[in-house]
């Protein structure tokens, strides 16, 4: 075979590769988040990861975590305090079975070291050294960590109770931090930020000979699947994190008048996505508004052509005589829309209000 030929079957190669990945990255941003959070409960649950993320006596483990900025845990929270005070809300006994025993544990220990060492592991530590810094018997240790990862897939605990969007999964909370976006996530498996994998680490389990021949096979798998993850998480997250800093006039006056307009285009040009990977990551998902009220989040992205005949509409019900010139420079005064006045006079149209 000539030297061309092979070269134009490694670029095929290639270009097959690079379309399976992408539709296999598409698959996994459209997964539904219960379906995913089983997903990482698979992941969590492999002794395998268990070994290279706590590690071993006197040698850290190789993956960390990388927690979002701004972002916080905060169903679970609500979770123990209702179930300490006898609360029937959630099924805690009938989901949790023996491990309800854990919550007032984790009370006592505290939110900030139960944070520190179970939620973020923020130090590289074996879980028999933390099950003595906090107390806990080691198998009360593996439980915690294990419940973690088991409640994250309840919808039951992730989905806040109260006025909402029904078939919807609720992701949190979405707040204003002195003028910066915070997020309160429902689900630990959000909550925990991105995985961090340390390579320079890996090569040295590897030489030390801690991994036996059967994990040297399983672990290129392994950490493909937390680097998918990864991708999928961090996209989500970029997803939410711009929308909500662009609608932040929103979201601090709670006026529909001051929500700007946003296409899909817009915001996939933004964050440098193809449109159709932002829609997946828009279906079937919704937060909830500082005020508690539930949005799909797709809410968050309403279309100039919405807006216009939102605004116009209130407007029209003032003053039906308003030139269509003098509405487009109200538009670019008051909402920042640029718009010309044949564009004003259609959409005056549409809603059968045209000048009298």
């Amino acid at each position: 075979m000539k030297p061309e030929q092979e070269l134009r079957m490694d670029l095929r190669t290639e270009q097959r590769m690079a379309l399976f990945g992408r539709l296999r990255m598409a698959e996994w941003i459209e997964m539904p988040e219960e379906e995913f959070a089983r997903e990482v409960e698979r992941i969590e649950k492999d002794p395998l990861f268990k070994r290279i993320y706590y590690g071993e006596t006197g040698t850290p483990g190789i993956v960390r975590r990388q927690p979002w900025p701004r972002a916080r845990l905060g169903g679970f929270y609500e979770i123990n305090e209702q179930l300490l005070a006898g609360s029937q809300r959630v099924r805690v006994e009938e989901l949790l079975g023996e491990k309800a025993e854990l919550l007032p544990r984790i009370r006592r220990m505290g939110r900030e070291a139960f944070e520190r060492y179970f939620l973020y592991a923020e130090e590289a530590l074996p879980l028999e050294e933390i099950a003595r810094r906090t107390g806990l018997s080691l198998k009360e240790a593996e439980a915690i960590n294990d419940l973690l990862v088991e409640i994250g897939a309840e919808a039951e605990f992730s989905r806040p109770k109260g006025e909402g969007s029904r078939g919807y999964s609720c992701l949190g909370r979405l707040s204003l931090e002195e003028g910066e976006p915070g997020f309160e996530f429902y689900s630990p498996y959000w909550a925990r930020g991105l995985y961090q994998i340390r390579y320079d680490l890996l090569e040295d389990w590897k030489r030390s000979g801690r991994l036996s021949g059967q994990d040297l096979r399983k672990l290129p798998h392994l950490l493909k699947r937390l680097e998918t993850v990864n991708l999928r998480q961090n996209t989500m997250f970029r997803v939410l994190e711009s929308l909500t800093k662009l609608q932040a006039e929103f979201l601090g006056s709670r006026s529909e008048e001051s929500k700007r307009p946003i296409s899909l285009r817009m915001l996939a040009h933004r964050l440098d996505l193809a449109p159709s990977t932002v829609s997946r990551a828009l279906s079937g998902r919704s937060v909830l508004l500082p005020w508690g009220k539930e949005i799909p989040l797709i809410e968050l992205l309403p279309g100039r052509r919405r807006i216009l005949r939102e605004v116009l509409s209130r407007w029209l019900e003032e003053n039906l005589r308003v030139t269509d010139s003098s509405l487009a420079e109200r538009l670019r005064q008051e909402r920042g829309i640029r718009v010309s006045r044949r564009t004003v006079n259609a959409v005056r149209n549409e809603l059968g209000k045209g000048k009298r």
